[in-house]
């Protein structure tokens, strides 16, 4: 049955009448195939030029509400987007419109298109969607496990899930782009603004709505200035502290390289060696470095210890 749908995908082909009525008499039994078939008849479906042809195959025979409830439930819940189609249509339609790249060997913006608003059905409340990235992220993560899916895909596909849903607009300073690049993970930065493209389709937009362009060449302009990003493009290392601070491992280094890297992405020129063991020294003298999470040494709230949003 998973073949059926897939084969229909991939060759273009339409399914016999018998067999399409045999598929949604028996699709029941789909539950007792194993998650890695069902996984890579999934990847071998997506990979195909259309993968909707397949996907709309299963809802339809009630294949999909056996391999995938959660996503059989966005069938019939309203979406203000495309006018007289729901929650699956634009689904499987920002499927269709992400890039069909395979990353080692898998359908990786395809899945995320597939399951970026998998969240929703559990948080629709008056009309809106509070959290579904979040929770959106955990049930990918849940089901893609399920499916014995390879950790790191899954990983990442969960990751682009959570940070769909950014909010764009021309006044982000350049550090708020580059904190943006940091939560997202550079590994993943063209996937999600790829995924955001694909939405932006499947919700009858163009692709580059909501200055979606505008955000890609800035963020490429900060990768390509080559400033630190993480903790590994400090110019000092744990190493470093321990040194010339006499700390012990631990968290409490671990939160004075986060201080120190929330000060480098708000001000890049100060990442030299020098500058940031001064800061340390300061940022240590705080009870934020120790045990608690308060005050810093400047008397401000902390803030160089919390991941910070555009």
């Amino acid at each position: 049955m998973l073949r059926a749908v897939r084969f229909a995908a991939t060759l273009g082909l339409a399914v016999e009448p018998a067999t399409r009525a045999a598929v949604a008499a028996e699709a029941p039994l789909a539950i007792h195939v194993s998650g890695e078939r069902t996984f890579a008849e999934l990847a071998r479906l997506l990979a195909a030029e259309r993968p909707s042809i397949g996907l709309r195959l299963a809802q339809e025979t009630g294949l999909l509400a056996v391999i995938a409830p959660e996503l059989a439930r966005q069938r019939g819940i309203p979406q203000a987007k495309t006018p007289d189609e729901d929650l699956w249509d634009h689904t499987w339609r920002t499927v269709d419109a992400a890039a069909p790249a395979l990353v080692d060997g898998l359908p990786l913006a395809r899945m995320a298109a597939l399951l970026h608003d998998v969240g929703k059905p559990a948080t629709y409340a008056d009309g809106h969607f509070v959290g579904h990235d979040t929770v959106g992220a955990e049930l990918a993560a849940a089901w893609l496990d399920d499916l014995r899916a390879p950790r790191a895909f899954t990983t990442r596909v969960a990751g682009l899930v959570r940070h769909h849903m950014f909010a764009y607009t021309p006044e982000w300073t350049d550090a708020a782009i580059r904190r943006f690049i940091r939560r997202v993970g550079l590994a993943d930065l063209d996937e999600l603004l790829d995924l955001r493209a694909a939405d932006n389709v499947g919700s009858g937009l163009p692709p580059n709505a909501d200055g979606l362009d505008e955000l890609r060449a800035r963020c490429g302009a900060q990768v390509a200035a080559h400033v630190a990003l993480e903790r590994g493009d400090l110019a000092v290392d744990g190493d470093d502290l321990i040194r010339a601070l006499a700390l012990a491992p631990g968290p409490a280094l671990g939160r004075l390289l986060d201080g120190l890297l929330e000060r480098v992405l708000a001000d890049p020129m100060i990442n030299e060696r020098g500058r940031l063991l001064a800061i340390a020294r300061e940022l240590a003298g705080g009870p934020g470095v120790g045990g608690s999470a308060g005050e810093g040494a400047d008397g401000g709230a902390g803030t160089h210890l919390q991941e910070p949003r555009p």
